[in-house]
């Protein structure tokens, strides 16, 4: 197990994922940032409309809350097909490596019994 997982680790597109890596942890600092400042407890939300105004001063309070809402839901989005596009090669990488162990274990087996065969054919003469 721990020959196919130390292969599995060599396998993997390292450059690739360590590419990818800082705007992945980019998008996620700014949205846990966006989603923490707005979730502080005790705190009002940032679109609020005052008590008593009017139906146009609220509809536009709820508008701006759901721009950003949308904003937050697009970020989050992105940042779960970034990891998605990311696991996705993982997954790929250790279909090839069981593959690859599969073979080599055959091929060494097949050489195991070739060399008996050949060591007892050698030790009768």
């Amino acid at each position: 197990m721990s020959i196919s997982l130390l292969g599995a680790v060599k396998a993997v597109p390292w450059g690739d994922v360590i590419a990818a890596a800082p705007s992945v942890v980019q998008g996620a600092n700014a949205l846990w940032e966006r989603v923490a400042k707005k979730r502080k407890k005790g705190e009002e939300p940032s679109v609020v409309a005052p008590p008593g105004a009017s139906d146009d001063v609220r509809i536009a309070a709820l508008e701006q809350a759901v721009t950003e809402l949308q904003k937050e839901a697009l970020a989050s989005s992105q940042l779960i097909r970034s990891l998605a596009e990311q696991n996705a090669q993982l997954v790929g990488e250790i279909g090839a490596l069981r593959l690859r162990v599969r073979v080599i274990t055959i091929a060494g087996t097949g050489l195991l019994v070739f060399v008996v065969i050949a060591l007892a054919t050698m030790l009768s003469r």
